[in-house]
């Protein structure tokens, strides 16, 4: 059995940091998923699974533990019979030198990871057993030397590498054909061919640890043309697509055309409106105005519109598909599309609409607010608000000015954003300590710049909490505050296509910090 899949980019490398190094490539994420496997991976509704490991770290199977000076530890046990591709035993001798690698200053720049600034050491009491130690709590640890989103932590074979590593020459080091033709991996596939700019060719590996795979050869053309990319799908030269490849109404077209093609959707993060809360538009520092944008668009038929009604509306920065969604949701303050409650949160803030049907405050001067953004949806947005009666002066970021950082940080009113799921960044994204500033040089992902001592304690209480309830229910008071306050107004969910022919089975879409190829054992040709 023979699949054919494309990703539209050239990947320089098959391990996620080094190819990060050079620059993006979409569905690098795949194909590395196809070659190498850590402990973990997150399947396609966010849950954890094991790979490499027995079992996943945590607090009701012992081997998450906290200990009485706040620090904490896991442990992991590697499955039994787990090779390299050349055949090698897989020990923790292989994390050790991972973590060796990762802690090195001369390569932090490619193989740092934030995870590993919480670790204090590493442990391996026998070939099959690692203990980390970590200075504090931290709720990702289970995630440790597994797949995570667009930089894995994935282990590094000590056999192949550490003579080359204790050279200490960096660019040679990341110039060994190890990360490309020569890629040895604990994954379900093994490296056949490799063409740095057209293709690779990976062949089933027959002794990997859950299984030898059922398809038997995967190709992954390299097609960096979104035109020449569509041409081989509705060829049928290309039965899949990996990775960010097509847009959603692109995708939709060709699966039309595509005799018995078939898509399928994951969100990726959703289109929000990021309010401005340091030197704002008055109107827009009240949250009672951005309650009234919220019931003042058809958010539905945004839905329809720009995604075929394949999309849903976002109420807050979860996925919707995760399983913990369900614990947090009603919590979530929602806004439905609602004129007149809109039209009252106005009156109530004295506003009254003048002749032409647009609002004025009470010295009878026009409210018009400012909002930014190189988003389709987000003009489509703006035009209602200004139907609903708001003057929205909507514009696109001048290219020349999309790394102003200053600039990006001081737009006065809204700026449309598609943004990711950040319950895995709540402080980056909303702690007060992560506003950018002219004092620390306007660096921070605190895009809107809203400060709360409440919500930067309850997401520091979230951040150290290990059980899964009792973090939960702290994530639930998370969400309640960011939506009661607007403190981003949500919009709708923004998906990411998979494409496949008729042939092809057991394929997800992309799920958030998690890759097409999570289950890709289990992938098959009919």
């Amino acid at each position: 059995k023979r699949l054919v899949a494309a990703v539209n980019s050239v990947p320089p490398a098959l391990n996620q940091m080094v190819a990060a190094a050079a620059g993006s490539a979409p569905g690098m994420e795949a194909m590395a998923t196809l070659v190498h496997s850590g402990f973990t991976i997150v399947d396609h509704d966010g849950s954890i699974q094991p790979l490499l490991a027995e079992s996943v770290p945590s607090a009701e199977n012992g081997l998450w533990k906290l200990l009485p000076d706040g620090r904490m530890e896991t442990t992991w046990r590697i499955r039994d019979g787990v090779q390299w591709h050349d055949g090698t035993p897989f020990t923790s001798a292989d994390v050790l030198f991972t973590y060796q690698v990762e802690e090195d200053n001369d390569l932090k720049a490619v193989f740092g990871h934030g995870y590993y600034r919480n670790v204090a050491a590493i442990d391996a009491p026998d070939p099959r057993t690692i203990v980390v130690t970590w200075r504090q709590t931290f709720i990702y640890a289970n995630l440790l030397f597994g797949y995570d989103g667009d930089r894995s932590l994935l282990p590094l074979p000590r056999h192949l590498l550490q003579e080359a590593y204790d050279r200490h020459d960096v660019e040679s080091f990341l110039a060994l054909p190890y990360w490309t033709a020569g890629f040895v991996g604990t994954g379900p596939y093994k490296v056949k061919d490799w063409s740095m700019d057209s293709n690779a060719v990976f062949q089933a590996n027959d002794r990997y640890v859950l299984g030898r795979p059922k398809i038997d050869e995967i190709e992954v053309k390299f097609i960096r043309d979104v035109n020449t990319l569509t041409a081989n799908v509705l060829a049928g030269t290309v039965e899949l697509t990996l990775g960010r490849s097509v847009s959603l109404e692109e995708a939709s077209d060709m699966v039309k055309k595509l005799e018995g093609g078939k898509m399928d959707v994951a969100p990726t993060g959703a289109l929000a409106a990021f309010p401005q809360f340091i030197n704002t538009n008055p109107a827009v520092a009240n949250v009672q105005f951005r309650r009234a944008l919220l019931h003042g668009v058809d958010r539905q038929q945004l839905v329809d519109t720009f995604s075929g009604g394949l999309s849903s509306i976002a109420h807050t920065f979860i996925n919707p598909l995760e399983q913990d969604y369900k614990d947090v949701d009603p919590s979530v303050v929602k806004y439905a599309y609602d004129l007149r409650t809109a039209a009252q949160l106005m009156e109530g803030l004295g506003y009254a609409k003048a002749p032409d049907g647009l609002y004025n405050d009470s010295s009878g001067q026009r409210l018009a607010v400012e909002a930014r953004g190189n988003y389709k949806p987000g003009f489509a947005v703006a035009d209602e608000w200004k139907r609903f009666g708001v003057e929205v002066d909507a514009f696109a970021v001048p290219p020349q000015r999309a790394e102003d950082v200053e600039y990006r940080s001081t737009f006065p009113a809204l700026e449309f954003v598609v943004r990711g799921n950040f319950r895995w960044d709540l402080n980056r994204v909303l702690g007060s300590n992560q506003v950018p500033l002219a004092e620390n040089r306007w660096q921070g992902g605190n895009r809107g710049r809203y400060q709360n001592a409440d919500l930067d304690g309850t997401i520091a209480r979230y951040a150290a909490t290990i059980p899964l309830s009792e973090r939960n229910a702290l994530l639930s008071q998370i969400v309640q505050h960011v939506s009661d306050q607007v403190v981003i107004l949500f919009l709708f969910n923004n998906l990411e296509p998979t494409i496949f022919t008729k042939r092809v089975t057991n394929v997800h879409a992309k799920f958030e910090r998690s890759t097409q190829a999570w289950n890709v054992t289990q992938w098959d040709l009919v």
